[in-house]
């Protein structure tokens, strides 16, 4: 609020006897009036006698019209000693029309006579001139008001602010009613509570307008009496605008990073929360305002947090940036897939303030690359099974030879190779029709391979024929009780859509390295003895070591 025009009068000047600075009013040739401090600082026993004082040095610039103002630093020799004050003077009518001069000093520290030990009241005064002049070197405003309102004490700010000398008045002397009434109200609840604070915009006396946040505290003397309040009052004018700005700021990176589909935010160096967009809320479920302030174990569950919390610790201790794949429990007990990338941040003097995070949500993704690798292994399994069993097919059944073959030459251990066709398939293809043929294909597959260890390896290499892996075969008998199993399993009676399949297996038995050192001499010699066992009657088995070689003769 801007300040009032109305200006002390004679009639005002009785009210400023007891303030603590000295104040006197000259008329241009001698002093008219004075308070007692400024008798005392004089060392005056009365008026009269004030009025025959040296000034010392007259500052330039003195007020030549009512109202006017200004301030300087004199220079005064009270009881023979110098004393230096800042002076406010303002132009002031007298009731003959002339221009008075009303002076209010604001005491420095005076110096001490060389020749003359200080006394209580030096003391004295030397305390208020420092008190005065600590709180003249303060950019803000200080004042003391008495319990009536009235200014006693003000610093140079509180001058300049009110655009005319404030003591002895009260705000409704200095300011527009609405503002004085503001202030007396504040001013009694600091009396009241013993502290109060205020804002206000005010409009200074070069036409700035401010905004000004004042702090008032009771004032008791050492008995409890209360004098009055305290205050102190700041121009914040700019800090509010920083603010403001900065809010302003904060409300467009909001804006910007809530715009983004993924999930970003800012976590302290204690790893609390610090910023976040409502991408990253909606993982959570919460309000984003709730998650602000929190550290990863009030927002995710025990094992998640603990997680991230050494996830955070590579950050930092690497230095750089990291990427991660994780997965994040939704509210509604599923599950999606992220992926995170997290920072470290610093401020322009390279200090470390946390780290930033920015994450994407890829469960489609993932989805994709499992069906992708499902795909694959369909594709490998198709590729290396038969079709119809599910058994290796003849390429695998070579890969898984070569393979069994080398360990057996390391190793020293024998190997067998079994090569089975089924007796009476064909008959049972014809008389049944296909798709009974490749229910019996099925069922005789699953039985030959119940006869097997996991270990041991059965491919179909035929319509009707199957080859046999024995690794770490002992004894050539032990291959010939497989066999057998094998025969015997196979003659069991097939139930197949109301039909009784009966069909029976021939084996032929090549043993390594004895039969063949090779995956082709071995498959050829287990061959020739399946077909020696069907000419010995079938549903049986023949070793080729048991087979009749020709004579070469």
């Amino acid at each position: 609020m801007a300040s009032t025009t109305t200006q002390m009068t004679l009639a005002d000047l009785p009210r400023l006897d007891g303030l603590w600075a000295p104040i006197w009013l000259h008329d241009g040739g001698r002093m008219v009036w004075g308070n007692r401090a400024a008798l005392e600082l004089w060392n005056a026993a009365s008026l009269t006698d004030f009025q025959t004082r040296d000034f010392g040095s007259r500052p330039e610039g003195a007020p030549r019209a009512e109202g006017e103002t200004a301030t300087g630093r004199w220079t005064f020799y009270p009881k023979g000693r110098p004393v230096t004050a800042w002076v406010r003077r303002s132009g002031m009518a007298l009731p003959d029309g002339r221009l008075g001069i009303l002076h209010e000093a604001q005491l420095t520290a005076p110096l001490a006579d060389p020749d003359h030990g200080a006394t209580d009241t030096e003391a004295l005064d030397r305390e208020r001139a420092m008190l005065q002049s600590l709180i003249d070197s303060m950019p803000d405003i200080v004042f003391f008001k008495d319990v009536n309102g009235t200014y006693l004490k003000v610093n140079r700010a509180m001058l300049d602010y009110a655009g005319r000398p404030p003591l002895g008045l009260t705000d409704h002397r200095l300011f527009d009613a609405e503002t004085a009434v503001r202030r007396r109200r504040t001013d009694q609840i600091a009396m009241q509570k013993g502290f109060s604070r205020s804002e206000e915009w005010f409009v200074h006396p070069d036409g700035r307008r401010v905004l000004m946040e004042t702090a008032k505290a009771v004032c008791l003397d050492r008995s409890g009496k209360m004098l009055g309040v305290v205050g102190i009052a700041r121009d914040i004018t700019e800090r509010r605008q920083t603010e403001k700005q900065l809010l302003r700021q904060h409300a467009l990176l909001q804006g910007i990073i809530d715009t983004i589909p993924d999930a970003v935010f800012f976590k302290d160096r204690d790893g609390v929360l610090r910023k976040a967009n409502r991408a990253f809320a909606s993982w959570t479920g919460r309000p984003l305002e709730q998650l602000i302030g929190l550290d990863s174990h009030e927002i995710w569950p025990p094992e998640k947090a603990d997680g991230i919390r050494r996830s955070d610790a590579l950050v930092y201790a690497e230095d750089e940036p990291r990427r991660s794949e994780e997965s994040i429990p939704l509210p509604d007990g599923g599950a999606i897939w992220v992926e995170v990338l997290k920072a470290p941040i610093r401020d322009a003097g390279n200090e470390l303030l946390g780290l930033v995070g920015v994450g994407r949500d890829i469960t489609l993704r993932k989805a994709a690359e499992e069906d992708l690798r499902r795909s694959e292994a369909e594709k490998d399994h198709l590729a290396n099974h038969d079709a119809l069993t599910g058994l290796p097919n003849r390429r695998l059944l070579f890969d898984r030879l070569d393979v069994a073959l080398a360990r057996s030459r390391r190793s020293g251990r024998m190997l067998a190779l079994l090569f089975i066709d089924l007796d009476g398939f064909k008959a049972v293809n014809d008389r049944m029709g296909h798709d009974c043929g490749d229910e019996v294909l099925r069922i005789a597959a699953a039985r030959i391979a119940a006869c097997l260890r996991r270990s041991d390896t059965v491919a179909r290499v035929g319509g009707d024929e199957f080859t046999i892996i024995l690794e770490d075969v002992t004894f050539a008998d032990d291959a010939g009780g497989v066999a057998a199993k094998i025969v015997e399993a196979v003659a069991l009676p097939i139930p197949v859509q109301g039909w009784t399949a009966a069909i029976g297996a021939s084996v032929g038995i090549a043993l390594f390295p004895a039969d063949g050192t090779d995956a082709r001499s071995l498959l050829v010699a287990a061959d020739g003895a399946m077909y020696r066992a069907k000419q010995a009657g079938r549903g049986t088995h023949v070793f080729y070591r048991d087979v009749p070689r020709r004579n070469p003769d």
